[in-house]
């Protein structure tokens, strides 16, 4: 009996320095900040945000999170896929996950409600997706209709626009006149948990060489003016334009649309710039531009099976201020992959390679080749077989990243 209540005062000694050792490091608040920062994922700051206040206050703390984005970038859950198959003639949009996920970010999606395939749609397109919201166009009963699909709120329904403004579709008799695009793009707020909205419209008057473009931001559920601006341009190539090609950065939209430039739109002041092209890039192939952080845009270029990225940091229209950060050839890492055209035969132009999508920064690509779908990650060179094109008359339209959201949306603990 007497040895059994040692053995039990040793446990509860044991116990008590335990205890006290754990108390001693978490109580520190600079070593609870570093042992949070070991987290893997954002889902696990939450988590820890729950225990009690003093964690959530060390979890939510700016300097804390800014340094966790550093070490743990947000991952790629996943991407929606826009196809138009030319026999329906309506767009379809697929969500493919990324596969393999570490069971923190497979469980995500697993409770996601990432598929549009509930709407009642005939056409069905993704327009913008940005921060964990997606935004979709429906076309059903000869009318659209535009809103915003939450894939990691399965309970939320699909947020509707208003009625996108009356913009007034110019004159296309004789060509002279044409719409370049009308989209909707998204931006972040300042603290980073909302989105701003804005519709964006440029039109392209052949005769006159000039680009006008009208933008409005959803306030209050409603449309209203932000800025309108007009420029002369020549060499607008609305054939080979790409909706990804267009992006809103700060307060800048750039459109990769002319032939040796970049249009960009500054909202601020509501005027137009150029940034003229590298000048040793050669005017042909694919071209994306994709964000930077801060401010600068990316360009990547893709020729006979060769990726070059560019950078372009100050954004003053410069030439010399392009600098070649990264060229790839896309040969040897589908050769160590083992994609070959020798098992699709069947498909056209094998030895192209298309850009469909690249990551901010850059730090990604999206490609079509060999009749699948490629995802390089540019840093770590490496390449990834994601989705085959199964039907030969179905054409890739669009690519749009899912990335796991950032900031994480803490708890609010009860008083």
């Amino acid at each position: 009996m007497e040895e059994k209540r040692e053995r039990a005062q040793s446990t509860l000694a044991a116990a008590s320095v335990a205890a006290a050792a754990i108390s001693l490091v978490l109580g520190d608040d600079n070593l609870l900040g570093e042992i949070l920062l070991r987290l893997g994922f954002p889902t696990d700051l939450v988590r820890a945000a729950a225990v009690c206040r003093r964690w959530l206050r060390a979890s939510s703390d700016p300097v804390l999170l800014r340094r966790f984005r550093d070490l743990h970038p947000p991952r790629l859950l996943g991407f929606y896929i826009v196809t138009f198959p030319t026999l329906q003639r309506r767009f379809r949009t697929d969500f493919v996950p990324m596969q393999p996920q570490p069971p923190e970010l497979a469980a995500v999606l697993r409770r996601g409600r990432f598929s549009l395939d509930t709407y009642d749609s005939q056409s069905t397109r993704v327009l913008d997706c940005r921060n964990g919201r997606v935004i979709v166009s429906l076309f059903c009963g000869g009318d659209f209709k535009r809103g915003v699909h939450s894939p990691l709120h399965p309970a939320r329904d699909l947020v509707i626009f208003p009625q996108l403004p009356m913009m007034d579709v110019p004159d296309t008799d004789n060509y002279s006149k044409h719409r370049i695009f009308c989209e909707i793009l998204s931006k972040e707020s300042v603290d980073g948990h909302g989105l701003s909205y804005f519709s964006v419209s440029l039109d392209y008057c052949v005769k006159e060489e000039k680009a006008t473009a009208c933008v409005y931001r959803l306030q209050d559920n409603a449309w209203r003016m932000q800025t309108s601006a007009t420029t002369q341009i020549s060499g607008l190539r609305a054939s080979s334009l790409k909706q990804l090609s267009i992006f809103l950065a700060e307060d800048k939209i750039y459109m990769g649309i002319t032939t040796h430039s970049i249009l960009v739109l500054d909202l601020t002041s509501s005027t137009f710039s150029t940034i003229k092209f590298p000048d040793k890039m050669p005017f042909d192939g694919q071209i994306i531009l994709s964000r930077a952080n801060g401010c600068g845009v990316y360009l990547s270029h893709v020729k006979d099976l060769q990726l070059c990225i560019w950078l372009h940091r100050d954004c003053n229209g410069s030439i010399g201020d392009w600098l070649l950060v990264d060229t790839i050839s896309l040969h040897d890492l589908c050769a160590n992959l083992k994609i070959s055209n020798s098992t699709t035969e069947d498909w056209d132009d094998l030895d192209d390679a298309y850009i469909h999508m690249v990551g901010d920064d850059a730090e990604y690509v999206f490609l079509e080749m060999y009749g699948c779908v490629l995802y390089l990650d540019v840093r770590s060179r490496a390449l990834q077989k994601v989705h085959n094109v199964t039907e030969k008359d179905t054409l890739i339209s669009f690519i749009h990243p899912f990335m796991m959201t950032w900031p994480p949306v803490f708890p609010a603990l009860p008083e």
